[in-house]
């Protein structure tokens, strides 16, 4: 595909000389136009910044980019394509890459891109005899590309982008010469199996490549960039032969230098050859260079061993050479002296040795900072903790001292109280006669014995008894006293831990785990509790087991009761009740209840606390909660290649039955955001084995239902078979047809379906769910 293109290019070139007399067709056939560019895949969240906009768009695979639209990339990596050329970039997770340029014409292509953070590999189609365009910039620096495999690393601590050249060759120079002190520009050439470290606004020709570091470079990479390289080996090798094959005739005519090197390269360049055994040795590393990195991806695990094997099985069969093949036991070693200049590349160790030694003090510096920087921290908390200490005291002692003053008033206020009640008794005697005294003397004494068998409590005042001589003094008559009652417990509250469970797949238990906080209540409150399920669609759980257990101890198991089901502390014999719970045993959440709800539908479930004497009263608390079981289905979704509203949707059951009939429930928006609307009138088929098997229409509000035949269950789709779910699952295309205007024109714009999976049941409004809910977006472009 690149090498037809290529002639294309070339013949159109022939074209335009010979017909350079026709200006308005020479213009016409030269005039550039936008391209596009296309995310091919996405294994990971990752978001649009477009030209001239602040609003970011979440990506999906088959979304189209433009010339100024940035790309993002978080916890997964991303592949772009520009299918006019067959280029393709695949970045790592944490990268963001900027669309400069993005032009072409009959003649000339041209793509200009800006790193501006992470990791991307470039596979580029064949620029060597070519008038395209193929750039990059990173921080400081461009690359111009004239081969086909390169990769480039940004550190995410530094800034620093290191460049690694796989086959062809990639010319590096400075994004703005003039700051280089006022010197020309200085491109250095960087060929295979080379690398190069480039300092942000530092002249490259100052920078020399050396031979790529496998070690390091795997450690560094992710493991999408590997995979990217491994994928790429038949290229790769088939790039570097024919330049291995044509730096051979260059020796033969005398040359030492390949074509297409700088010539202000100078010392730097380390391709340098004079014999055909240099020449060999180049090839042997070039040859072994993919395996190495393979070899090295399976020592440091960066690729799981199994995957890793089946990557390479799968690139294996594309390479006919046996010698060609990577085979992980036998890889020959690279050697990363070949080609260098044995001077140059002592210097260069010189050069890095003492960069070493620098950054280690540096390191050791900045490590010397923190510790003296966590020393003042550590004076200032404990500088704080004192100043704490201190007030605390100052605190404790005021405390005191109130206290203290508040004692002496109590001591000073009881004292008087005695003293005044002394003062009265001597008053009140003196008026007595003898006989009257002794009376009151032994009344007193009868009084304080009184006292002393009540355990302290001052008896009642005696009274006076009517018509007795001298006023004599009787003891009154206690009066009887009711037992307690035992006051309505408050302030209770039921808890849950965790949350209580609300959605649970079918033939999965639904347990949960509950106690109560009684606050202020009489903790030594008897109670029980009731759990009460029922089906909200009439399914009958008379036949449904349950267990519950109290702490570590398992209480009781039997069958759920349309009544409820008493929770007791401990079993009761049979057809009895157990021990009731105190109230303060069930503070925390000590009682876990599980029971497996028959069949898909909603549920309700009460938790009632009781207290032990009114179970057939009014509960002390009452808790109602709600539970959905639904069937297990999981769907990926790819682009096909070729369309704009096709999806692939490969469909994996889980516990689904064998008679299910599915449908689809499609929401589609026009626009993102709060700015969204329904888009009524579009079209959605659902094609199984390359065969329409079900359509629908959304309504005014976006809604579409698209339900499959009843002939068509999940056992006749293949997602599930006699022994259960299958492991492959089935495949549709899902098509749609956008929304037309009343010139009957496709609605351009940004579209977003969200696609519900559900088991029919003969009623739209009973539509049971199975699994998540899940997006496809589209693009819809404007009708030329």
């Amino acid at each position: 595909m690149r090498r037809g293109k290529l002639c294309w290019k070339m013949v159109s070139s022939a074209l335009i000389l010979l017909l350079a007399g026709s200006a308005a067709w020479t213009t016409q056939a030269s005039a550039d136009s936008a391209r596009s560019m296309t995310i091919s895949r996405i294994d990971g969240p990752a978001y649009i910044q477009q030209s001239g906009g602040a609003l970011r768009i979440q990506a999906y695979p088959g979304m189209l980019l433009h010339e100024g639209d940035t790309l993002v990339t978080e916890s997964g990596g991303a592949v772009l394509s520009i299918q006019d050329e067959g280029d393709e970039i695949t970045l790592a997770p944490n990268s963001e890459i900027r669309i400069k340029v993005l032009m072409g014409g009959a003649v000339q292509s041209t793509t200009k891109l800006e790193l501006m953070s992470g990791q991307a590999y470039t596979s580029v189609h064949d620029l060597r005899e070519s008038r395209d365009v193929f750039e990059m910039d990173v921080p400081g620096q461009k690359l111009e590309v004239k081969g086909t495999q390169f990769f480039v690393i940004i550190n995410p601590l530094t800034g620093t982008p290191d460049v690694v050249a796989g086959a062809g060759v990639v010319k590096v120079s400075g994004t703005n010469p003039q700051s280089f002190a006022g010197k020309a520009e200085s491109p250095v050439t960087l060929y295979p199996a080379q690398q190069i470290s480039l300092t942000p606004s530092v002249d490259p020709s100052l920078q020399t490549p050396t031979s790529v570091d496998i070690s390091d470079l795997v450690h560094q990479v992710s493991p999408d960039i590997i995979k990217a390289i491994i994928q790429n080996k038949a290229q790769i090798d088939r790039e570097n032969q024919e330049l291995i094959e044509q730096q051979k005739k260059q020796l033969e005519q005398g040359q030492s230098k390949p074509s297409g090197s700088s010539a202000s390269n100078g010392s730097n360049d380390l391709f340098l050859v004079s014999q055909l055994e240099d020449l060999q040795k180049i090839q042997q590393n070039l040859n072994v260079l993919v395996g190495n990195v393979a070899k090295e991806a399976s020592s440091q695990g960066k690729i799981e061993k199994s995957k890793l094997d089946q990557l390479i099985d799968q690139v294996n069969r594309g390479i006919d050479d046996p010698n060609g093949k990577i085979d992980l036991g036998n890889v020959r070693p690279f050697d990363p002296t070949v080609g260098l200049d044995p001077q140059l590349e002592a210097k260069r160790k010189e050069q890095e040795k003492a960069q070493q030694e620098l950054q280690k003090k540096i390191q050791e510096q900045i490590q010397q900072q923190k510790q003296q920087t966590q020393e003042v921290l550590q004076q200032q908390q404990m500088q704080d903790i004192l100043l704490q200490q201190q007030m605390q005291q100052q605190l404790q002692a005021m405390i005191d001292k109130i206290l203290k003053t508040i004692a002496e008033m109590q001591q000073a206020n009881q004292k008087a109280v005695e003293q005044r009640a002394t003062q009265a008794v001597i008053q009140f005697q003196q008026q007595l006669s003898a006989d009257e005294k002794k009376r009151f003397a032994e009344e007193a004494k009868r009084r304080e014995q009184e006292r002393i068998q009540m355990g302290g409590q001052q008896p009642a005042a005696p009274t006076q008894q009517p018509n007795s001589p001298g006023g004599s003094m009787t003891p009154p008559v206690k009066p009887p006293v009711d037992p307690p009652v035992d006051p309505k417990p408050v302030d209770i509250k039921a808890v849950f831990s965790p949350d209580f469970p609300e959605q649970v797949p079918l033939n999965s238990s639904h347990k949960f785990t509950f106690g109560f906080s009684s606050g202020q209540s009489n903790q030594d409150t008897k109670v029980k509790v009731r759990v009460t399920y029922s089906s909200k669609t009439g399914i009958n759980l008379a036949e449904t087991d349950y267990t519950y257990s109290y702490g570590e101890k398992a209480i009781k198991e039997g069958q759920l009761s349309p009544d409820g089901i008493i929770l007791t502390k401990e079993a009761g014999a049979d057809g009895e009740e157990g021990e009731a719970f105190t109230l303060g045993e069930l503070n925390g959440t000590p009682i876990t209840f599980e029971t497996r709800l028959p069949e898909v539908g909603d549920y309700q479930v009460k938790v009632e606390l009781l207290k032990d004497e009114e179970v057939a009263g009014d509960p002390l608390v009452t808790v109602t909660k709600e539970v959905h079981v639904f069937d297990e289905l999981s769907t990926e979704v790819y682009p096909v290649e070729g369309t704009d509203l096709d999806r692939t949707l490969r469909v994996k059951a889980g516990a689904i039955t064998p008679e299910a009939v599915l449908g689809l429930q499609i929401d589609l928006r026009r626009g993102s955001g709060e700015e969204s609307v329904a888009a009524p009138g579009a079209q959605f088929m659902l094609l199984h084995n390359g065969e329409e098997v079900a359509v629908g229409e959304t309504n005014s509000d976006g809604i579409a239902d698209v339900l499959l035949p009843p002939q068509l269950a999940a056992i006749n789709l293949g997602l599930v078979n006699e022994n259960g779910p299958t492991p492959d699952g089935a495949e549709f295309t899902l098509r749609m047809v956008a929304p037309v205007d009343e010139g009957n024109v496709p609605i351009p714009g940004e579209y977003t379906a969200e696609l519900q999976w559900g088991r029919q049941t003969g009623d739209i409004e009973q539509f049971i769910p199975l699994g998540q809910a899940f997006k496809v977006h589209y693009t819809v472009l404007p009708t030329l």
